[in-house]
């Protein structure tokens, strides 16, 4: 060992930028695949947090795990509050009511509370404190005794706004009495097993696994072919020095240990760097929002087991690739003279794999495909089959790219009437694999990051179309309106005595629309009635349907003492929380109880996650650039090191310095160029083809953005490449290749 550890040393001092290249992208591979399971652990903390509400929605579904059980009496929970007085701002405050005796079932971590009783969120708690005026738990009913804070096991996020209150028989009774009287089941489910009997475990959908599967394909493999690059830099050289010490009567096993030891220690160093700026730099997880909430911190902690199999598995990567890359100086100590690897021959096979992933989609998009689809809309099937095309075209352009790359050199060749440009197309054809291996990590993330941009690329044209579908944009910010059934007859003199609010109008609902004076239509409204209608006239506006550009007069007698609805204008756009409160504490609780602000209404409401999932495409795609760009720097540096013979055979030949540049740029942009353009187009086309498969609404349109990122991206690793062109004229220098 004394004897490995020595040749480790002497060889080690020759190669400190390498062996620090390879510590850099172990490390950065490391951080990455960490956030990446943090995150995915933060997913799945977040769902199975969701206790309450899961177990409640299998009672209301009347699952097996929740059927009757002798001598037991039902919790009654409920687990939606009707209309939308249970918002603050714009975030949704979950409220639970709870009925239960003593012998109904109780949860594992608290206390079912009894009437008046009540705990809270630690979100929520603090907006009650920060937020006196707006009373928000007199919405809730009549809670005068707090329990404290709801177990964190049973809340989602650390935002998340959200209520347990205890209630009596009579409460459930005048809940179920007018569900009864709208024919609506009761709102309770009835629970007979609680997270006493066993936690639930909450596992991904189909979609959010697929999500997670190509995401993190998408983010391994540049790392991966990283790592890969940055372990076989200046592998001719070291092949040569190993060879060479076998030749002066060291045994395999020595060369063997020097190798491993050198591989292990390099790599050992990157995944304690990789551990500690991971560990020290938390702000991108803790600020990661999903669905406009974040994650528990202690959810996001990763398992001995994980990083166990992450170290393990790195330090197995770059130990297996360092030994297979220099496997050839063992075989014998002639083996000093450089060996010169047979080229296999590419086969045409390469490119069907991808061609059946584009198949499968082409057929999806068609008529016969889309039939397929919407017979098998439940059925897991349409994602599998559309994982399997993705998985079948990212890994397809991978295997196909070498014979690609070959065939285009080819052609470039044939075409060229430049000599460098020649040569280049020549020396591509023949070495394609490891000229495109060099930029494959660049064409799977411009592909990944191609279809899943296109794919929510529309979302900004959805945003405006969301607002257009909404009649309530129509209202004027600074309004709300307030609608409900159980408000009492009064209701317009209590809302005008309200220092809050400026002014009042009080509508009337009719069949299609409501009716509004023309007088107050102005004030509240977009909307004006035509010049020559009166103040008192009544015009129709359906705040159901999508916006209209003009309204229509009501040429019939409004009846003005049957239901009302009101307009209002706040002073302050906060002030509709105190609105919400007034609107909630003078209507039955379990109406339909709706407070509609004008602001809220003009800004586009689609599912969060959606816009986050996007935002989150565009990070993905830069990192994975950003991964793959350095991988194809270095893989061009490598490739440098290698040639240098060839490269000084050339410029003994006469080809002068910047002819030898200008060989070598276009030998890694040219294949580089193609290449991404080929993927960004499948892409593109794949994420259109998802896009129609699964929405009508969306409308895939390439944005700036996607330009910015993917012309960025190319034009870092162009002049990357140009930065380490004079490279070449040291390489090829008389001095440097004495040996040679």
């Amino acid at each position: 060992m004394s004897v490995s550890w020595m040749l480790l040393k002497k060889s080690g001092r020759q190669s400190v930028v390498r062996l620090g290249l390879t510590a850099a992208a172990v490390a950065l591979g490391i951080m990455l695949v960490c956030y990446f399971v943090a995150g995915t652990n933060g997913l799945l903390g977040r769902s199975n947090r969701v206790v309450i509400g899961s177990i409640a929605a299998d009672a209301s579904n009347n699952t097996d795990s929740q059927k009757p059980v002798k001598g037991v009496d039902p919790l009654k929970v409920m687990a939606w509050q009707p209309g939308n007085t249970s918002k603050w701002r714009d975030q949704s405050i979950s409220v639970y009511s709870m009925y239960g005796t003593d012998k109904s079932p109780q949860f594992a971590k608290m206390k079912t509370p009894r009437p008046g009783e009540y705990y809270l969120s630690r979100a929520l708690a603090e907006l009650v404190a920060d937020y006196p005026e707006d009373n928000i738990l007199a919405r809730f009913g009549k809670n005068t005794k707090y329990l404290g804070l709801i177990p964190d096991e049973y809340v989602e996020t650390p935002d998340t706004l959200m209520m347990v209150r205890g209630i009596d028989s009579q409460e459930v009774a005048q809940a179920d009495t007018l569900a009864k009287s709208r024919q609506q089941p009761s709102a309770f489910a009835d629970i007979y097993k609680t997270d006493k009997e066993g936690k639930k475990t909450v596992s991904f959908d189909p979609f959010s696994v697929m999500i997670l599967g190509v995401g993190a394909t998408i983010l391994l493999f540049p790392v991966v072919i990283f790592v890969s690059v940055a372990t076989q830099l200046g592998a001719a050289q070291r092949e040569k020095r190993y060879a060479a010490l076998r030749l002066i009567g060291a045994t395999k096993k020595q060369v063997a240990r020097v190798l491993m030891l050198e591989s292990f220690l390099a790599s050992t160093v990157g995944v304690l760097i990789g551990l500690t700026i991971f560990w020290l730099w938390q702000a991108p997880l803790l600020n990661f929002k999903m669905n406009g909430e974040g994650m528990w911190p202690s959810d996001l902690k990763l398992s001995i087991t994980q990083y166990t199999l992450i170290i393990v598995l790195t330090l197995g990567l770059t130990i297996f690739v360092n030994w297979r890359r220099m496997r050839r100086a063992q075989i014998s100590p002639l083996g000093v003279s450089r060996s010169v690897e047979k080229v296999k021959k590419l086969r045409m096979w390469r490119v069907f794999v991808p061609a059946i992933g584009i198949a499968i989609f082409a057929w999806m998009s068609s008529k016969l495909g889309m039939d397929w689809l919407n017979d098998n809309k439940e059925s897991a099937l349409p994602l599998i089959l559309m994982t399997s095309a993705l998985m079948l075209i990212m890994f397809g352009l991978i295997l196909a790219g070498s014979w690609l790359t070959n065939k285009i050199a080819l052609l470039l060749a044939r075409w060229s009437n430049n000599a460098s440009a020649l040569i280049a197309g020549k020396r591509t054809a023949v070495h394609s694999p490891t000229v495109f291996r060099s930029v494959s990590g660049v064409v799977l993330a411009l592909f990944a990051g191609s279809f899943y941009l296109t794919a929510t690329s529309g979302i900004e044209g959805l945003n405006a179309q969301t607002v257009k579908d909404n009649g309530y944009s129509q209202l004027k910010a600074g309004t709300a309106m307030i609608s409900s059934h159980s408000l009492p007859d009064d209701m317009a003199q209590k809302l005008a005595q309200q220092p809050y609010i400026s002014s009042v109008a009080v509508i009337y609902p009719q069949e299609k629309g409501s009716a509004i004076r023309c007088r107050d239509l102005a004030n509240y409204t977009e909307h004006v009635c035509p010049s020559d209608a009166s103040p008192d006239q009544f015009a129709l506006l359906n705040f159901e349907e999508p916006v209209v550009k003009n309204v229509k007069l009501v040429d019939k007698q409004i009846a003005t003492d049957g239901g009302k609805e009101y307009l209002v204008t706040v002073k302050h756009e906060n002030d509709i929380d105190k609105l919400r409160t007034l609107v909630a504490t003078n209507a039955n609780k379990y109406d339909f109880n709706f407070v509609v602000s004008g602001r809220w209404a003009k800004q586009p409401h689609i599912n969060p996650s959606i816009r986050e999932l996007a935002d989150l495409a565009y990070v993905g795609i830069g990192v994975t650039l950003f991964v793959a760009v350095a991988s194809l720097i270095v893989s061009t540096i490598g490739g440098l090191m290698e040639r240098r013979r060839s490269l000084y055979t050339l410029r003994l030949g006469g080809m002068r310095l910047i002819q030898l540049k200008r060989l070598v740029m276009v030998e890694s942009v040219a294949p580089l160029l193609i290449t991404s353009l080929l993927s960004c187009s499948i892409g593109v086309w794949t994420g259109a083809v998802f896009t129609k498969m699964f929405s009508t609404t969306l409308k895939p349109v390439l944005t700036p953005t996607y330009f910015a990122i993917v012309g960025l991206g190319l034009l870092t690793a162009i002049i990357g490449i140009y930065l380490i062109l004079p490279m070449v004229d040291k390489l090829t220098r008389a001095e440097a290749n004495q040996t040679e």
